[in-house]
């Protein structure tokens, strides 16, 4: 069900030769980098369901039919916010990169880096977590889509360099589990459970990703 996070908006919309109220190319990203940033804001003030496409078009200066032109709808206006705030996709760093020559290691380093780049983008995880909790349906339905491309990456990733793993429990099993582990440390923190300043963010993140890949290291 996971969305195909490579999507280029870019190739969309106003930018394009031909398309109706077409621009340059520079000036189309540009506004379509504007849009979202504004739609960020207002979404983080009025929640996802309290933002009307209509206000958006004001808010940016837009009428709505210019609007539609980058955005066909609410849901694809908040997949490329995700999108824009680098939430997805995740990509696991080759084994090449550890260093150390030890998938333990290279586990670490990939629960590491998307601890870390969640954190980054805390404000707009942090909202979309209170508007899918709320019920949201949109925030819902994305959520889901997300976090099922989330986990097909662990998933992809375990079974290329971890096959002790799918040996033992299954990459699937693994991928639902490290996801939980992922989710679990943001929830923690931003209720406060865990984490001080922002700078602690990226050691607590290496010390949970070494925990974690550590309870999961090969068998001696």
């Amino acid at each position: 069900m996971g969305m195909d996070m490579t999507l280029d908006y870019d190739t969309k919309g106003p930018g394009q030769p031909g398309a109706a109220g077409a621009v340059g190319p520079g000036e189309g990203s540009a506004t379509r980098r504007r849009i979202l940033k504004i739609a960020l804001t207002l979404m983080a003030q009025r929640g996802v369901d309290g933002t009307s496409m209509r206000d958006l078009a004001s808010a940016a200066g837009l009428n709505v039919a210019s609007l539609y032109h980058y955005f066909p709808s609410k849901r694809d206006l908040l997949e490329a916010v995700l999108v824009e705030q680098g939430f997805l996709p995740l990509q696991a760093p080759p084994a090449e990169l550890d260093g150390r020559g030890t998938s333990e290691v290279s586990l670490a380093q990939l629960l590491a880096d998307i601890l870390v780049s969640m954190f980054e983008v805390e404000d707009f995880v942090r909202l979309m977590v209170g508007e899918a909790m709320r019920g949201e349906s949109i925030a819902r339905a994305v959520g889901l889509d997300l976090f099922t491309s989330f986990q097909e990456h662990f998933e992809k990733w375990i079974t290329k360099n971890r096959p002790d793993l799918v040996e033992r429990s299954g990459a699937a099993e693994v991928s639902r589990l490290l996801s939980s582990m992922v989710v679990g440390v943001f929830i923690l923190h931003a209720s406060g459970v865990i984490g001080g300043e922002r700078d602690d963010l990226t050691a607590l993140s290496l010390q949970r990703a070494g925990e974690t890949a550590n309870i999961l290291r090969p068998p001696d």
